[in-house]
């Protein structure tokens, strides 16, 4: 069983659909009666985990076949700077395409739990995609709150799966329309007794679960053994913070003895946390935001705090890369790996070669980037990507001329 607790009062909240505390408005987490993970191999997906998600019947789950994506081994690239064990984490193979699909099956397993039948969210794309879908197989109607400029690509996703859709003028660019954006939601979902899943663990504590299984199954696909280094893109922060979690509850079940740490990465255009830490200093929102990286971009990240706890405990770090520089390995995975991802997925190994470089990794590490989604999610980076690259138009007979 579980139940909810304040991360700052410790008191046990009755109501499982909260959001905060009603006491003093803190984080609220997941706890569970026992630190075992015994699983689960008659249900689908994350599902075998189910011991350690906020479950109460096995009928109420939904699922697409989300989780057991691979952990690909770097062919090329980490050898080519130095680092031979150097691993990928795939993501972009759920079924719509990026991590959020782990978050959607246990948000809307939790609106089946609760009797509710319509939900609502504010997303860049990616979680409204993973909400729409998780929420038709479901039935249950849905409502995304997205960016005025989100990625048509991610849009056309996300109006496919049939919800209701609305882009909010300013979000993701100006701080007080973030939070009226998600206050607003929050109260619309009161009102007509809506499930609000947003994916930061401040609004959805029940749902983000779903993301600290990344880190059960990369224990479990290195036979045991926990990274050395984990790099993680960071928006709104609940994936990094989700993800510390798995692997903090994975060796308090015994099955890994040491913990990694955590790497934080943000665009240079919009990195508030990746500031806060330089700095040493609490989280600031910022006026604007100057980077085009969809799904990482936040003036204000709702999780940051957490973020920002967990890098210290883990002994991690925070940094900041241009987008250029993202768009560049964006391309390089692509090529050198065959990983097709989109640039926010890409940032971390642009990260990786800056640490390299930096002194900050030795080189005998090993590190895992967790690519959270597919690159067909961005049409603008992909054309940017190969609006240059020539594509020749031969006769039939030429193919027999051609050189190696």
């Amino acid at each position: 069983m579980f139940c909810l607790v304040c991360m700052t009062c410790g008191r046990t909240c009755a109501d499982m659909g909260a959001a905060s505390c009603p006491h003093d408005g803190g984080f609220l987490d997941v706890h569970y009666d026992s630190a075992e993970i015994p699983l689960r191999d008659d249900l689908p997906g994350i599902w075998r985990y189910a011991a350690r998600l906020p479950l109460t019947d096995p009928a109420h789950i939904v699922s697409l076949g989300e989780g057991d994506t691979p952990l690909l081994r770097s062919g090329r690239l980490g050898a080519d700077i130095g680092l031979p064990q150097l691993y990928f984490k795939n993501e972009g193979l759920n079924p719509t395409g990026s991590y959020k699909d782990r978050i959607a099956s246990v948000g809307i397993t939790s609106l089946r739990q609760q009797g509710l039948n319509a939900w609502a969210t504010v997303s860049s794309g990616n979680a409204g995609a993973a909400l729409s879908a998780y929420g038709a197989q479901a039935g249950a109607d849905g409502y995304v709150f997205t960016l005025e400029r989100a990625p048509r690509a991610k849009i056309a996703q996300i109006i496919a799966y049939g919800p209701r859709i609305m882009s909010v003028r300013g979000m993701g660019y100006d701080p007080k329309i973030d939070a009226e954006t998600w206050e607003n939601a929050r109260k619309i979902c009161e009102i007509n007794n809506w499930l609000m899943l947003i994916t930061a663990r401040r609004y959805s504590p029940q749902s983000m679960e779903g993301a600290k299984t990344i880190a059960y199954e990369v224990c479990q696909q290195l036979k045991g053994a926990a990274p050395d280094v984990v790099y993680v893109p960071v928006g709104g922060g609940g994936l990094l913070s989700s993800i510390w979690k798995g692997f903090r509850e994975w060796r308090a079940a015994g099955q890994i003895k040491r913990l990694p740490r955590m790497v934080a990465i943000q665009p240079q255009g919009c990195d508030p946390l990746a500031q806060a830490w330089r700095e040493q200093r609490a989280i600031k929102p910022l006026d604007d935001c100057a980077s085009a990286v969809s799904g990482i971009i936040l003036t204000a990240p709702p999780d940051g705090d957490l973020v920002l706890s967990d890098l210290r405990e883990s002994g991690g770090w925070a940094l900041s890369i241009a987008d250029e520089i993202t768009y560049q390995a964006q391309a390089e995975l692509a090529s050198g790996e065959g990983l097709f991802v989109e640039p926010a997925a890409a940032i971390t190994w642009a990260a990786v070669k800056a640490d390299l470089a930096a002194g900050r990794l030795t080189g005998a590490e090993d590190v895992v980037c967790v690519l959270t989604g597919i690159g067909f999610k961005d049409s603008k980076a992909i054309g940017l990507m190969t609006e240059n690259a020539p594509v020749p138009l031969v006769e039939a007979e030429e193919i027999l001329r051609l050189e190696p």
